[in-house]
């Protein structure tokens, strides 16, 4: 029995047109995305300044997706409390500061540290926006709000590398971070005026043993997924550490009379599958960049910048895809519409994997698979849940996207790795039969978490 969706009370509903309240979410998110992007290009001289190890520098990349992984639980749970407005807000004036600081900063081990402090404030940022719309578009607009969401994350990702480089060659990689300064202010500013507010009507878990485990655990998975090429033993001791703390924060929210995450979201039908679909097709996504990145320069001499010319249509196209989905349900149901997404992204894994001459077309398959498949998959996520869920169903999409993102270069990395000479193609036939196998997982249509069984 489906339940009807709870009517978003008068005080929180925008007083403006609610497409206006997009502009600075995904500014805020556009802000994110090329603050994780833009660094890999500009790694060289900012360790050539600052003097930084190799270590040191790696840490410098790493610790921003890491802090944002791990806290973006917590974002949520605050924004449920005190208000999802309240989040981003705070986010975003912890970006303009932060990137201040860093801007200015002359010593290697402030600057991880402001970065660490930089994951911390798009944890909050994210969590705030993927709510925000969660809780206040429905049926095709929270499709067109989420494609929307997918593009400006891909397109932020395709600019980044290219602005890193052009800005660290004219005023300076400091510029990548005061730069953001404006923007954020800007994102802010709008955000005050445009954004509607809204939190939970039920009540809020501060569990402290539910919170420090929930970090602990998705800090040190992401430290294992990002490290398991580079430092497997550190990474393995890592994912110890994350399974076992991971298995007591379930088994503490299943005994919880108010947990920190609902375990019956993840019985809610159409749910898991959901998550599944993000982590698979995230997954390879990201894997899909770096080995044929790696292809293209041991194989085929390309050089670093041709290599990231060549890869270009992939982000391109997952910024299409995200646009594009809305218009697609016209003549295709969400369900209809993921499964073929996924397919085409396997066809293009696949056609990798065969050694096309050209890689520009299949890397626009699985772009533009990604970007709808993403986008349908995230909807359905708050599809089948209530706006009070809004907090925690955004925590759990960004926490998918996270891990599938790491877990897809780990796995199908090392597989290429240890394979050897044909690791690349053997690599992207796992990469297509996963995302396959993802698409034919059940799909089903909304229901509420109200009518499923509590487990505990």
């Amino acid at each position: 029995m489906t339940s009807p969706v709870p009517v978003v009370p008068a005080a929180q509903r925008p007083a403006r047109h609610p497409w206006l309240a997009m502009i600075p979410l995904l500014l805020g998110i556009l802000i994110g995305a090329l603050a994780i992007s833009s660094v890999s290009t500009a790694l060289p001289a900012i360790s050539g300044d600052l003097v930084l190890s190799d270590s040191g520098a790696l840490w410098l990349v790493d610790v921003y997706a890491l802090s944002l992984a791990a806290t973006l639980i917590l974002a949520a749970r605050i924004g449920d409390a005190f208000g999802r407005k309240r989040i981003v807000l705070l986010g975003l004036a912890g970006f303009a500061a932060l990137n201040l600081v860093g801007g200015l900063a002359h010593d290697g081990l402030l600057l991880i540290v402001v970065r660490a402090l930089l994951g911390v404030a798009e944890a909050f940022v994210v969590a705030g926006v993927v709510a925000t719309i969660g809780a206040h578009y429905q049926a095709r607009q929270r499709v067109l709000a989420y494609g929307l969401w997918t593009a400006t994350f891909g397109t932020g990702s395709a600019l980044g590398p290219v602005l890193g480089g052009l800005v660290t060659e004219g005023p300076g990689w400091r510029w990548l971070l005061l730069g953001s300064v404006p923007l954020a202010v800007l994102a802010g500013v709008l955000a005050i005026w445009l954004v509607p507010d809204s939190r939970s009507s039920r009540p809020v878990s501060w569990d402290a043993l539910s919170i420090v485990s929930s970090i602990v655990a998705l800090g040190a998975l992401v430290f294992a997924l990002h490290e398991v090429l580079a430092a497997p033993v550190p990474a393995a001791i890592a994912g110890v550490v994350a399974v076992a703390t991971l298995v007591y924060f379930i088994r503490r929210q299943r005994r919880l009379t108010e947990p920190l995450i609902d375990m019956r979201l993840f019985g809610v039908p159409g749910f898991s599958p959901a998550v599944v679909r993000i982590v698979a097709s995230s997954g390879v996504s990201s894997a899909s960049v770096l080995l044929v990145s790696l292809h293209l320069q041991d194989l085929r001499g390309f050089t670093a910048a041709e290599a990231g010319i060549a890869i270009l249509p992939q982000a391109v196209a997952i910024a299409l895809g995200g646009v594009v989905a809305p218009v697609f349900l016209r003549w295709l149901s969400s369900p209809a519409l993921t499964v073929l997404a996924l397919s085409v992204q396997g066809v293009g894994l696949a056609w990798l994997a065969l050694g096309a001459d050209v890689v520009a077309i299949p890397l626009v398959l699985v772009g533009a698979g990604f970007g709808v498949a993403a986008t349908l998959a995230a909807t359905t996520l708050f599809d089948v849940t209530v706006p009070d869920d809004a907090g925690q169903v955004g925590a759990i999409q960004e926490v998918a996207f996270a891990l599938g993102g790491g877990l897809g270069i780990a796995l199908l990395g090392t597989i290429a790795s240890v394979v050897g000479s044909g690791g690349f193609a053997v690599a992207l036939v796992v990469a297509a039969v996963a995302v396959v196998a993802a698409a034919l997982l059940p799909l089903t249509r909304r229901r509420s978490i109200d009518a499923v069984t509590p487990t505990r």
